[in-house]
């Protein structure tokens, strides 16, 4: 028994002990580390909040969090980061901007805040912006594909195919697997006139991904503009025996059916493609439009009505579409609709500031009986 007391005195007297070198502690911290142990938990709990508002995507709250967290720790890069991304998604990209490039000035090592500079210059088209911004991540992060990608994408919007190349070369280097830096080089190669090195690539991608429908898309197209048709097919018939639903795959084979006058055939694999699950809305547009342009060609409009239908619905603001829809129904005599559509056509493009489209869409109402 008195080894058990003696234990629990000794566990009273440290208690004490520290609880006084506690008390010491806190009387001889300084303020300022007081206040900056303080302002660190306080922004952690902003940070915290900010967090929950953005997964209920509620993005004005989760910026006013973010910017209190900021004001705590205003040397904080990561909070800097977060606010960009916000910022941008309400398009509010001079903060965004502004925010971002803070972050970068003070950690620049950080490849978060350099893609996401890199992403909000390309919403406001400067591309020289855009691409220092992603070439330092590159230069941080050899290994980051996305970058590379994005670097050469905007070269190629650019036209400067040489340094578009360079840097899919590049990407090769990195990352010799990856089947999507091939096809981006022979697509600029292509684009550049060099057909050979296109085909060396293209034949590359096929050695590493045999099964890849994306690569047997593009050795199709490589045959199909030098009217190779039998090829060009046999290649779209594998890229389909794997996805029959590719919208590319699809649409290739569709052309080359057109180009033989097989309609019946051109008209089946692009609604084969376009009944695919989860397709984007750009695959949709270019697939309808494929579709209305094939009917239209047989003289089939009510199939160009519905493939027009099917474009509006996948992008209401489609000014174009609706006055080829307008005006395709006004054939049929179905003025009361035509009416309406064509007036949706005239507020679109009066919106976009399209002085072209507005006038065609006033032209076509006015010639409505």
């Amino acid at each position: 028994m008195r080894l058990f007391r003696s234990v629990i005195k000794l566990t009273r007297s440290l208690s004490s002990l520290a609880l006084v070198v506690t008390i010491a502690g806190a009387i001889a911290m300084p303020i300022t580390d007081r206040a900056y142990a303080q302002a660190k938990k306080d922004a952690t709990e902003w940070i915290r909040q900010g967090r929950q508002l953005w997964q209920k995507n509620d993005i004005s709250g989760a910026i006013a969090a973010y910017q209190q967290a900021s004001q705590l720790e205003p040397k904080n890069s990561k909070i800097l980061t977060s606010l960009g991304f916000l910022l941008t998604q309400q398009s509010n990209y001079s903060e965004a901007i502004a925010a971002l490039d803070r972050a970068t000035k003070l950690d620049s090592s950080n490849t978060k805040a350099f893609n996401a500079l890199g992403f909000v210059y390309v919403k406001i088209k400067d591309y020289p912006g855009a691409i220092n911004a992603y070439r330092r991540v590159i230069a941080l992060d050899r290994q980051n594909l996305d970058a590379y990608n994005s670097v050469g994408f905007l070269l190629t919007e650019q036209k400067n195919y040489t340094e578009a190349a360079k840097i899919y070369r590049q990407a090769i280097a990195s990352s010799p697997q990856e089947v999507k830096s091939y096809l981006n080089l022979g697509y600029v190669l292509k684009l550049a006139g060099d057909r050979k090195g296109a085909v060396a690539i293209y034949n590359q991608a096929d050695k590493i991904a045999p099964f890849d429908a994306d690569v047997l898309v593009a050795i199709g197209g490589l045959f199909a503009e030098q009217n190779q048709n039998e090829e060009a097919i046999a290649k779209y018939q594998r890229a389909l025996e794997i996805n029959p639903r590719h919208p590319q795959a699809n649409l290739a084979i569709s052309k080359v059916y057109q180009s033989q006058g097989n309609y019946s055939e051109a008209i089946a694999s692009l609604r084969r493609a376009a009944s695919a699950r989860n397709i984007s809305t750009s695959n949709t547009i270019e697939l309808q439009q494929a579709i209305a342009d094939l009917y239209i060609q047989q003289g089939s409009l009510s199939g160009a009505i519905v493939a027009y239908r099917q474009i509006i619905e996948a992008e209401p603001e489609d000014a174009q579409t609706h006055l080829s829809l307008g005006k395709l129904l006004a054939t049929q005599q179905r003025f009361d609709e035509a009416r309406k559509i064509l007036g949706t056509a005239e507020r679109l493009f009066n919106q976009q500031g399209n002085i072209d489209g507005l006038a065609q869409a006033r032209k076509a109402l006015s010639e409505l009986k």
